[in-house]
């Protein structure tokens, strides 16, 4: 039996660390795609008869029936957008297959310890949500990479236009001289305008690829500053001070609750460590809870309230500023 948990259990790293080999490599990636379209542009600058199209491409899937069958599915331009976001260069389809594999192997594993249904379905769809988990976790880093540059940037355009550049102009001295990503971000709004579009789309687009709450005020004072007119450079500079401030303030208040998180994560890894020492301690006291289907039951009901109560514990510390 243990033989047998030790292969499902092989098999699922496999999976994952397949995944993750697939999702490696983004700034490589890019870095090529970026070096083929500038040199394609700079060929087509001396060609006149040469026309470059560029077209955003929504491929789902190298499969060209499965791409065209998931095309049509609404959910899947979320996942292909979440993917965006993180900058994983990986279809959405083969995030799906990884999850589907992964929750297979889970569900297996399971079953080899266990004979409680529920049991084999919630690990099945834990290890399923591994590579989902991931990509929301790549997403987010990014998106706290960008707010935390963001400031910078903002102090950036407020110099440059104060020096009398114009807006698009400083757009493009963010994209060469910030960090990633926000200078990749910046340099798709830059090339959007250059391209052809308007400010006002190129700057709605970065906050739908980009969808944070400091980006989109950032944005909207950009846009009513066009619109009414004013010193932009100040009121750029302004929101900047804005966003420093509330960085500052959530800061404090992380320091403030340091305390208060710490004891819910021990109260909530306590019930497990307990159980497990007492398992090792103890197999004979233990082995009702394991192998007797009413102590199934229990350990189901147990995971049920260990996860609401972690759900309003984390919506209690969660202030919103």
């Amino acid at each position: 039996m243990i033989v047998s948990f030790l292969v499902f259990v092989f098999a699922l790293f496999l999976v994952l660390g397949a995944y993750l080999l697939a999702t490696h490599g983004s700034d490589k990636k890019r870095a090529r795609l970026q070096k083929r379209l500038s040199e394609a542009l700079l060929h087509s600058a001396h060609t006149e008869d040469i026309d470059v199209v560029l077209a955003r491409n929504e491929l789902m899937s190298e499969i060209p029936w499965v791409n065209r069958t998931m095309i049509n599915i609404q959910a899947t331009f979320h996942l292909k957008r979440m993917l965006d976001q993180a900058d994983l260069h990986i279809t959405p389809s083969r995030v799906l297959m990884f999850s589907f594999m992964a929750g297979i192997l889970g569900g297996l594993a399971a079953s080899v310890l266990t004979v409680f249904i529920p049991l084999m379905i919630l690990a099945g769809v834990v290890c399923a949500a591994l590579p989902l988990a991931h990509v929301w976790w790549k997403r987010k880093k990014r998106f706290d990479a960008f707010l935390e540059q963001l400031p910078d940037a903002l102090d950036l355009v407020s110099r440059a236009l104060s020096a009398g550049h114009a807006f698009s102009e400083a757009l493009h001295m963010v994209s060469e001289e910030m960090p990633e990503p926000i200078a990749t971000e910046f340099r798709k709004a830059y090339e959007e305008q250059n391209l052809g579009l308007s400010v006002k789309l190129a700057l709605e687009n970065l906050t739908q690829r980009m969808p944070l709450l400091d980006l989109k005020m950032c944005v909207t004072a950009v846009l009513i500053q066009r619109e009414t007119g004013g010193n932009l450079a100040e009121i750029l500079e302004k929101v900047a001070y804005t966003i420093r401030e509330r960085f500052r303030i959530l800061g404090d208040l992380k320091t403030l609750t340091t305390s208060s998180r710490l004891s819910a994560w021990l109260l909530c890894a306590l019930p497990i460590f307990v159980a497990l020492a007492v398992t090792v301690l103890n197999p004979e006291y233990m082995s009702v809870l394991w192998k007797d289907p009413r102590g199934h039951y229990l350990i189901a009901a147990a995971l049920f309230m260990q996860i609401t109560g972690m759900l309003i514990v984390r919506k209690i510390l969660k202030i919103q500023i």
